[in-house]
């Protein structure tokens, strides 16, 4: 999430490149380091970033391919180069041949927010490449639209691998962190779960949130929602900001910022701002959600 925040900022502003460009390569070698993915690791028995056995899903790499696309748009020398493109040639092969248009994040685990971000990967590594994946990637997004995205206009959260049979419910954080990922392969795709967060959006004296179960439907939310508070939920109101402001919902997009400069309780030293209760990885959270491009420049 560093990288993607520091990489849109560079993006918009070249002139801060030199600058940032140090620590966007340090962020880059630290994320594809095998000591990164020690629980991946376990999980499959295999190193995803080395090797990935014939059939084996990795999703979670689907990150990484979208940090390292992002650092490539800025640093095309960078030597991650070669990884980038077999990473995205391995996970796109896998997509095609999904008929689900989904693959498994861990063994027995099939996350659709995840899977996204395998698309949103493989899509912006066609866009820095030149490639052309889109005839692929339209096929992809009728499959995995089918298989995941509830009437409410939600994203299922997760599903019995194998199946588009429902291990949860559709949710609000899975379906606006999907919204972004999206944007970088299926721009119409993006903005279709982007009006399923609208839907289920409401504010208080124009401060913002979005809830994380559409009507009808409850729980009590995990580490992906984050606390719910009278039904909204910190996690898809954080990542529906990077929603927002990619599909250009500046209404949306304003009343979600106003509640979270209100409780992220902002900092300011030395000239950078961090958000107090964010700590290391909200803050980057917030970076790449507060810096999201529109869907036209993410592709």
């Amino acid at each position: 999430m560093a990288i993607m925040g520091i990489g849109q900022v560079v993006l918009d502003h070249p002139e801060f490149r030199d600058e940032f460009l140090p620590a966007l390569r340090s962020a880059a070698d630290r994320l594809v380091d095998p000591k990164t993915l020690a629980y991946a690791t376990a999980r499959w028995g295999q190193h995803g970033v080395v090797r990935m056995a014939p059939g084996a899903g990795h999703a979670y790499l689907g990150y990484i391919g979208l940090a390292l696309g992002v650092l490539r748009a800025v640093d095309p020398s960078t030597p991650h180069a070669a990884l980038h493109d077999r990473l995205n040639d391995a996970l796109a092969e896998r997509l095609a041949r999904a008929p689900t248009g989904m693959i498994e994040t861990y063994p027995g685990e099939t996350w659709p927010p995840d899977v996204a971000a395998v698309a949103g990967s493989i899509g912006l590594h066609a866009r820095v490449t030149g490639r052309d994946r889109r005839a692929m990637l339209e096929t992809w997004a009728l499959r995995f639209e089918r298989c995941a995205l509830d009437r409410s206009g939600f994203l299922v959260q997760r599903l019995k691998s194998g199946s588009c049979t429902r291990a949860d419910a559709a949710r609000g954080s899975g379906t606006a962190i999907a919204s972004y990922f999206i944007g970088f392969a299926d721009p119409a795709l993006s903005r279709k779960l982007h009006r399923g967060l609208q839907a289920e959006a409401d504010s208080w004296l124009g401060f913002g949130g979005i809830r994380e179960y559409a009507a009808g439907n409850h729980g009590s939310g995990d580490g992906n929602s984050g606390p719910i508070i009278l039904g909204l939920s910190i996690g898809a109101s954080g990542f529906g900001l990077a929603a927002a402001r990619a599909n250009g919902d500046r209404e949306l997009y304003t009343s979600i910022y106003r509640s979270a400069h209100l409780f992220g309780m902002p900092v300011k030293s030395d000239g950078a701002t961090t958000f107090a209760t964010g700590g290391a990885l909200g803050n980057a959270l917030l970076l790449a959600m507060l810096t999201a491009r529109p869907l036209e420049a993410a592709r």
